[in-house]
């Protein structure tokens, strides 16, 4: 590696940042990845998400949970628990990092010289902020907190003063009555030095620990309570991070095999009775399809899913590949309706009116006429919403995978419109009226009525409640 190149965070050949992130924040209680969650981020196959996550593993972003007797899955090493909490910032330049350690500087030596704190600070800046770049996410500073040598007079009128600040709820807990000053101390200290500085990251970290370059900003003597002068050097560690340190389990030979199923064509039509399929269960089909099972004894077995009725139409969504298409939410919704009706999917015989709700509680837009219509909710993490017709006893996986790119056109109808950040309101679209050629994305309804000059004549009615 590169001496200029930020040990931070390890970057992927094939994958930005920024999805390794989407996909290490959808962890199951913070901690458990996978399949399921990988197909759903990226909106892809049971195979590419498998290579995907073995590549996070290789780069030390997961590592083999420990399971005994059930489905294999990956569990976030630390420092994919750090890329996971990493805050989502705008890029911003050398300029601007520049004015953040100059503005940071200037508060440190006021919490260093304010004689009512019990504190004092150092500061070592390390991570992107130390290379030359064209932008940054963020300005990395590692920060330490010394107590002052006060005499017992002068600490309790300082510890008074910082005890009556206190919140009543942290002085009703255990660690707020033991450490009440310092805590508000630390606290107040952050909160001075972060105000109005969205790009700074304050972290207890040692850079040291980290194993990572790093430069002095801010060194402090606690007994003559005086600033220490710092070098402008660079201090590179020899020893490796704390991280690279830590022992990882190794990495099983394969992680994909396919279950033990009763197979079935894409055009057999199977009874539906008591079963419930919505856009929201592809990827849990295809991970109980593909996810090995892990034995008591450790081996890696193909799961028994064949008296698992609903897993038998893993893949569905993958015969319709329209929803996988760079094309605005209209556009992609007329498609695949052809695509439907060249298939005789039931959704083919629905009316071809789109009506969108949207209030507190409400987020739905439909397809349809009456009772005759496939809906779903459109939630701020996924959307949700059935994929079987009402009025028909059985369906195939072709019948599925064609009302799954109708949801995912109206999915994307209603994020083009950005209809969440509407006020209460309900619309109406005719398909057939709307002009496709004029309208590459639904149009934004930031303002009711103001659409794009005769782009939109197929809607139809919108009314504020």
């Amino acid at each position: 590696m590169d001496e200029t190149t930020s040990l931070k965070h390890a970057s992927m050949k094939d994958l930005p940042l920024e999805l390794v992130q989407a996909i290490l924040r959808s962890a199951v209680n913070g901690r458990s990845v996978g399949l399921e969650e990988a197909i759903r981020t990226l909106d892809c196959d049971a195979h590419h998400a498998d290579r995907v996550l073995r590549q996070m593993a290789e780069a030390g972003y997961l590592e083999p949970a420990d399971i005994l007797d059930g489905l294999f899955y990956w569990q976030l090493t630390p420092n994919g628990t750090r890329l996971a909490m990493e805050p989502k910032r705008k890029r911003i330049g050398r300029d601007k990092v520049q004015a953040i350690v100059s503005e940071l500087l200037a508060r440190a030596q006021v919490i260093n010289t304010d004689p009512d704190r019990l504190q004092r600070i150092t500061l070592r800046l390390f991570g992107s902020a130390l290379e030359k770049r064209d932008d940054y996410g963020d300005v990395d500073v590692s920060i330490a907190y010394m107590r002052r040598q006060l005499s017992d007079i002068e600490r309790e009128r300082v510890e008074n003063a910082l005890k009556a600040r206190q919140s009543k709820s942290d002085r009703q807990t255990f660690h707020g009555r033991l450490m009440g000053a310092e805590r508000q101390d630390t606290r107040e200290i952050m909160a001075f030095l972060k105000k109005g500085l969205p790009h700074l990251s304050l972290m207890n970290d040692d850079p040291m620990d980290l194993g990572t370059p790093y430069r002095w900003l801010v060194n402090h003597e606690v007994k003559p309570d005086r600033p220490v002068d710092v070098p402008d050097d660079i201090v590179r560690p020899n020893a490796p991070s704390t991280l690279d340190q830590r022992s990882r389990r190794p990495l099983p030979p394969i992680t994909l095999i396919e279950a033990r199923h009763r197979a079935i064509s894409a055009t057999t039509k199977v009874a539906i009775d008591d079963m419930h399929i919505g856009l929201e269960d592809a990827a849990t089909l295809d991970e109980k399809m593909w996810s090995p099972k892990v034995t008591r004894k450790g081996a890696f077995v193909a799961n028994d899913i064949r008296s698992e009725k609903r897993v038998k139409f893993a893949g569905f969504q993958h015969l319709c590949p329209i929803w996988k298409q760079e094309l605005g939410g209209v556009a992609m919704l007329k498609e695949a309706l052809d695509w439907c009706d060249e298939h005789k999917v039931w959704v083919r015989d629905l009316f071809p009116r789109v009506s969108i709700q949207r209030s507190d509680r409400m987020h739905v837009i439909r397809l349809g006429l009456g009772d005759d219509l496939i809906y779903f909710n459109i939630g701020g993490k996924s959307t949700t919403g059935s994929l079987l017709p009402r009025n028909r006893t059985r369906v195939s996986k072709i019948d599925l995978a064609g009302a799954y790119a109708v949801g995912k056109a109206l999915s994307k109808m209603y994020d083009e419109g950005r209809c969440a950040k509407m006020p209460w309101f309900s619309a109406e679209i005719l398909l057939p009226l709307v002009e496709v050629e004029k309208l590459p994305e639904f149009p934004r309804l930031l303002k009711v009525g103001e659409f794009h000059e005769n782009a939109f004549c197929g809607l139809r009615e919108v009314e504020l409640y």
